[in-house]
């Protein structure tokens, strides 16, 4: 648990070698050989993820949460290729059903998105959809090892403080924000699937090639005749790919806003997934909310609105006996005229629902050429007529 600590607080995507650097568990040196043995252990029988988190603004996309009520047909989730997160929660204002499915929506395509969902409406495929466009969503993790303990129960052990993901927060909502394919993409389009297949959880260099290979041949070609020269020379390719990875990576802060580190967290016990939109009012009450919030998490992920009533929407991963605190932080931190909607995840309908199409960001609809990704709204609204309700 330390190691996933110290990962997540560094500004950078580490190699093993630049790991064992600095990384000094009880003041003692670790070995590239045992990071790498505990790196496969993790991987194997935790699920563990570590990869550069893009901004998603700078791949031309906008982040967007959609938040379905009275779902008729589970299948419209899998419709569109720009899905990044899904979820089924329980409202407690309501006690009704509700499905949260975050995407990632080509900026130029916002009102075919819309227009998609308004379909769905109207064809009864579901009761109520709400559409929550944000800034690129935000991670903050509290110490690992000081909220869960060695059997694997999560609990709060001690004080937490996470001023440090605090002020990078803070520092990232004083950024101007444009949703716009950013310079390095534009110059490489190549490093946008390295980017998208780092995502699902491919660490090396070779991994990614080979995801990307499984693509299609057609696909790659399109990036370019530099690649497309070495395709059937595999070390040629890998080569390519190293390069423009290592580019991307020497201006990190430019192109991601964070390391992620995942593992199975379905594995602890005595955690809950809960859920809060709420109307902090001003920047700083949202860090400040943020913040205190976090310290009694495990992982925390939150989405500032883009709009001017500055909206925010928290998930908190936390021990179970954290719940009442948590929502005595939103309480005194909401300033809106409505009460913050709070829901808690129905963990059995999410794993029984969900399917891998419900998550997929697919890299194939970037047009190289024109720099710019599809978004095929007439082909989506078609497929929604096909659908039936039940």
């Amino acid at each position: 648990m330390e190691l996933l600590t110290f990962l997540t607080r560094r500004q950078d995507w580490l190699t093993a070698e630049e790991i064992v650097r600095s990384f000094r568990p009880g003041g003692e040196r670790v070995a590239v050989r045992t990071l790498h043995r505990w790196f496969r252990f993790l991987h194997d029988e935790g699920s563990f993820v570590y990869y550069p988190y893009p901004r998603a603004n700078r791949l031309g996309l906008q982040d967007v949460l959609v938040r379905v009520r009275g779902l008729r047909d589970p299948s419209v989730l899998g419709l569109l290729p720009f899905a990044a997160s899904f979820k089924v929660e329980v409202g407690l204002g309501d006690s009704r059903p509700l499905v949260s499915q975050g995407y990632w929506v080509p900026g130029t395509a916002m009102a075919g998105f819309a227009e998609f969902w308004q379909t769905v409406r109207d064809r009864g495929l579901a009761e109520e959809v709400q559409l929550f466009p944000s800034r690129n969503t935000h991670y903050i993790y509290s110490p690992f090892e000081k909220v869960t303990t060695a059997d694997g129960v999560a609990t709060l052990q001690g004080k937490v403080d996470n001023t440090y993901f605090a002020e990078l927060l803070r520092a990232h909502l004083k950024e101007p924000f444009e949703v716009a394919l950013g310079e390095a993409y534009a110059t490489y389009p190549l490093v946008i699937p390295l980017v998208v297949e780092h995502i699902w959880a491919h660490h090396s260099s070779r991994q990614v090639w080979d995801a990307i290979r499984e693509k299609g041949e057609g696909a790659i070609r399109a990036y370019g005749k530099a690649l497309a020269s070495r395709f059937d020379r595999r070390g040629s390719a890998l080569r390519v790919l190293q390069l423009h990875w290592s580019a991307l990576l020497r201006d990190f802060n430019a192109v991601f806003l964070q390391p992620r580190v995942s593992f199975d967290w379905t594995s602890l016990r005595s955690a809950m997934f809960v859920s809060f939109a709420f109307e902090p009012g001003s920047t700083d009450r949202m860090v400040e909310a943020v913040q205190r919030c976090s310290e009694r998490s495990i992982d925390t992920a939150v989405r500032p609105g883009v709009g001017p009533e500055a909206q925010c929407h928290l998930s908190c991963f936390a021990p179970s006996d954290q719940f009442p605190a948590l929502l005595e932080v939103v309480r005194e931190s909401h300033r809106g005229p409505e009460p913050p909607h709070v829901a808690v995840e129905d963990r059995a309908a999410t794993l029984d629902m969900f399917q891998p199409a419900f998550c997929r960001l697919d890299w194939r609809l970037f047009d190289p050429e024109t720099l710019t990704w599809r978004f095929d709204r007439e082909q989506y609204v078609e497929q929604l007529k096909g659908l039936g309700v039940p």
